[in-house]
């Protein structure tokens, strides 16, 4: 289980190398023995220049891209192994994602895209935890609207 673990999320030595991607034909090596460990309930910013690993460092710290060499954890369990199945239920379930664009299905209103992950994880919603979800952020009166009609969205 995922609760009381030490780390949110570890990463140890962790090196990803993607092969003949510069102009020269050389490997470009996007991580070079990275080493977290991200404690639980804490926020954690990642930056740097254009070019310097920041999304690729987050792609193997959620198991999104397979590592050249090192280990990585999530929750204390071991990314190494693991099919892209058991990632995928993985990810779903202890993973949360805030994209930079929004990422939303427009057909579907704001209330369906929030629930859309469970839905097509076969779980089913607490009505509950999604009104405390819509207040929280602010969209309960738009909650059946289309993610296009929320202004400065």
């Amino acid at each position: 289980m995922l609760s009381g673990t030490p780390q949110a999320v570890r990463l140890d030595s962790v090196t990803k190398i993607y092969g003949s991607a510069d102009r020269r034909g050389r490997d470009v090596r996007a991580l070079d023995t990275v080493s977290v460990a991200i404690p639980p309930g804490t926020f954690t910013a990642v930056m740097g220049p254009s070019g310097s690993g920041k999304s690729t460092f987050l792609h193997c710290a959620a198991g999104l891209d397979s590592l050249t060499s090192g280990a990585c954890w999530i929750g204390g369990i071991a990314l190494s192994g693991m099919n892209e199945t058991q990632l995928t239920k993985l990810r779903r379930k202890h993973v949360g994602f805030v994209f930079q664009a929004y990422n939303l299905v427009p057909s579907l209103t704001v209330r369906d895209n929030i629930v859309l992950p469970l839905r097509l994880s076969g779980e089913r919603v607490d009505r509950r935890w999604l009104e405390e979800v819509l207040a929280r952020v602010g969209l309960t009166g738009k909650a059946d609207t289309r993610p296009s009609q929320l202004s400065g969205g």
